[in-house]
Order: C-alpha cells, then structure tokens, then sequence
C-alpha cells in the first residue's frame, strides 16, 4: 500500500511508465469526472480498456483516500505496490 499522498502529475507518471512498461497505453477520457476530476484508462495493445483511475484537476497533492484508491484500482493490472516502485 502507498505510503503518503501523490499529486495528480506524480500518478499519471507512474501508470505511464508501468503500463509502457508492460506494452500498454494511457489516454485520458473526453469526458470529465465529476467536478475538476479527469478519467485516465489503461488500454491494452488491441486498444481495449483494462483499467481506469480518476485524478484530481487542482494542483498539489490529492488526499490519501484518492492516492490509495488510484493504487487500489490498477493494482491487479500493474503489481502490488506499483505507485511506490
């Protein structure tokens, strides 16, 4: 489990170079989440979704409840303890 909170940059970052990593891609969502949120999917290399996360639109650092909900959702898809590698 993460330690501490991310900003929303350091997130993007980590699932960018797990998923290269792997042979996958990240994109962002058109559409918005809810308020200043933004919705990122994890595509597979047939262009297919296998993970989401939603991330802030402010600057600084997201809560821990966001930060550990983000690790949470790509965990089974990027490792145990991704964000912290």
């Amino acid at each position: 489990m993460v330690d501490g909170t991310r900003s929303a940059q350091q997130v993007l970052k980590a699932v960018r170079k797990h998923a290269r990593r792997l042979g996958y891609t990240v994109e962002q969502l058109p559409k918005r989440g809810k308020g200043s949120h933004t919705i990122w999917v994890v595509l597979d290399t047939e262009g297919k979704e296998i993970g989401r996360i939603g991330l802030t639109g402010h600057a600084g650092q997201q809560s821990q409840a966001v930060t550990r909900s983000n690790e949470n959702a790509l965990e089974g898809l990027l490792g145990e303890g991704w964000l912290d590698k």
